[in-house]
């Protein structure tokens, strides 16, 4: 797998800024601070995204567009979405409030796209971001539920891993897994830890998601109505 191109294509901070969505987006969701942004840098393998240690520092939902060789002649297309942090935010709760509901936002207008859009339809993946150092935190579990009521596939991703014993690492994950009842990788947008992993897991569902288009597409043109 090789990454192509890598480019900031939005920057919205209303849901009347969000732009028109491609067939696969991956949205990552997290408290403030968690390192979303680094992680992005992190799978793109260049500085792209704005990191920093302010929590609450990003107010907009930014997308980053990756063009990714998965083989020499197999090349795709895919949306990272940088959402609001929770659980923190400088300029107190009415600040706060207007991250979840542009948080909200983004997935109601996702949603929305889907109803036209065959492509975009399906469980819409997420990856939650977790602090590996603070696996047991209430926003974070809230926040899962959160996902999971609103139909979204999640992803839960521990970060800053490089910070743990190694001999750490199944407990920490098994502990998170329990706590999202979902797949969890850790991950070091540091030393690269887990990367690797978390790509995979990226491509088999978007290996699944053109699969099911694929089937959908086909269903058509058997079956093209009246």
């Amino acid at each position: 797998m090789k990454i192509l191109e890598a480019d900031l294509i939005s920057s919205a901070g209303s849901a009347a800024g969000l732009k028109s969505f491609i067939g696969f987006q991956i949205a990552l969701i997290g408290r403030s601070n968690v390192g979303k942004s680094s992680l992005i840098n992190a799978l793109i393998r260049r500085k792209l995204a704005r990191t920093s240690r302010a929590p609450g520092k990003t107010g907009l939902v930014n997308v980053y567009r990756v063009r990714v060789a998965i083989t020499k002649s197999h090349v795709e297309t895919v949306d990272l979405v940088d959402l609001p942090g929770y659980g923190y935010a400088r300029g107190g709760v009415r600040r706060a409030e207007a991250f979840a509901e542009l948080a909200e936002a983004y997935f109601t207008a996702l949603a929305t796209a889907g109803r036209a859009d065959k492509s975009l339809q399906g469980d819409p993946p997420v990856l939650h971001l977790v602090d590996s150092r603070h696996p047991e935190l209430d926003a974070d579990r809230i926040a899962h539920t959160w996902l999971a009521n609103h139909g979204l596939r999640v992803l839960t991703v521990g970060t800053k891993a490089d910070v743990l014993p190694r001999a750490k690492w199944k407990r920490v994950a098994r502990m998170i897994g329990d706590r999202t009842d979902g797949q969890v990788v850790l991950v070091s947008a540091k030393n690269g830890d887990g990367l690797q992993d978390l790509w995979k897991m990226i491509l088999k569902v978007l290996d699944q998601r053109l699969r099911d288009s694929g089937q959908t597409a086909r269903a058509r043109s058997t079956h093209p109505g009246p």
